[in-house]
């Protein structure tokens, strides 16, 4: 081969290794930490239905991480399907306080994509999304009991809802020192998205808009101009870049 286009190849190669880092790593069991704000992939397994992508959401309902993700959430799935959502605020009295966002109640694929969202606590962090009330000690607990019921009951395999409390409450994420569920005040399932297709399984524990950059906007107005905010847009450009590496031989199948 010409030595000159075997230069260009290799450069490709490595542009194209670049950009995919910086939206997601590779994680080993080995791993002992995971960064924050970043997707990792953390099988080659794909848990999606054949021919499909998932996209699966765990918040709660005053969740102040999960309120700034909707946005990024909304602004990529808007393209795959039809979102049925309410606007909100998060829990006024957990810092970041009121925090505008999306509770979705609904996802109509019209597309190879499926979406799921469990929400497992309520507004105030207190109880089950369906009001049973939980005492503080036991909101890991319940909440993973809750979060398995909740994404069988969606037709998911159990190993969707165990990984995700596997790297919440686990693997320790390397700003923070502590798993996810562990580096809040009271611990809890905190946040997570994991999207899996033919080519592996990746998640993400962490904001991945921070919150503070939306307080004092009404979710109204972020609807109506996300494309003001580019914490919103890098979001919603790693989501579908995820998208796509999960999707390998179906990516030709997603919406760019």
């Amino acid at each position: 081969m010409d030595k000159k286009i075997l230069g260009i190849i290799i450069a490709v190669i490595v542009v194209i290794g670049g950009v995919l880092s910086f939206y997601y790593i590779k994680v080993s069991k080995a791993t002992a930490e995971i960064p924050a704000g970043k997707f990792v992939k953390i099988s080659n397994t794909d848990l999606a239905p054949k021919g499909k992508i998932i996209v699966v959401e765990q918040s709660w309902y005053g969740c102040p991480v999960g309120a700034a993700a909707s946005w990024a959430i909304y602004n990529t799935l808007k393209n795959y399907g039809n979102l049925s959502y309410e606007l909100h605020h998060s829990d006024p009295y957990h810092k970041p306080a009121n925090i505008p966002g999306l509770i979705f109640t609904n996802f109509t694929s019209s597309s190879i994509l499926e979406f799921y969202v469990a929400y497992v606590y309520n507004e105030y962090l207190n109880a089950s999304y369906n009001g049973t009330p939980i005492p503080q000690d036991q909101l890991i607990q319940q909440g993973e009991a809750i979060l398995k019921e909740e994404l069988a009951s969606m037709g998911l395999p159990p190993q969707v809802a165990n990984y995700i409390i596997e790297y919440e409450t686990q693997v320790p994420v390397q700003q923070y020192g502590k798993p996810a569920a562990l580096y809040v005040n009271p611990q809890h399932l905190n946040f997570a998205i994991l999207i899996s297709g033919p080519n592996g399984t990746y998640i993400v524990t962490t904001p991945i808009v921070n919150p503070t950059t939306l307080s004092g906007y009404s979710p109204q107005y972020v609807l109506n101009n996300l494309d003001q905010f580019q914490q919103i847009i890098n979001a919603s450009n790693m989501i579908q870049q995820v998208i796509l590496e999960a999707a390998g031989p179906l990516a030709g199948e997603c919406p760019t």
